[in-house]
């Protein structure tokens, strides 16, 4: 892969993520502001690892993924909201053909 392809992309990406750690700064709450912050922090270092990997750094297979802790899982969908249907998508036309 090429070295700087994805140089404008993390030229994005890091400035982005520094935004959002200092906004966890203007937290008013602080189990909210630590877990931000924290959060921040391991995405801040998942994503040198990953810049370090597609510039040619060897992989570390499982010790890799040992190394960095992973964040907590999303939490459940509100009871309130119903289960949604899968998306489906059509090709072609919707109208039916002469016969």
């Amino acid at each position: 892969m090429a070295e700087g392809q994805f140089d404008k992309d993390f030229g994005y990406l890091l400035p982005f993520l520094d935004k959002v750690a200092a906004a966890a700064a203007n937290l008013t709450d602080s189990a909210a502001r630590a877990e931000l912050t924290k959060l921040m922090a391991e995405e801040k270092a998942r994503w040198a690892r990953i810049r370090q990997l597609l510039a040619g750094a060897s992989g570390q297979a499982s010790s890799a993924a040992a190394s960095i802790p992973p964040s907590q899982s999303p939490a459940p969908a509100p009871e309130s909201q119903p289960a949604r249907e899968p998306l489906s998508f059509t090709v072609g036309s919707l109208r039916p053909r002469p016969r």
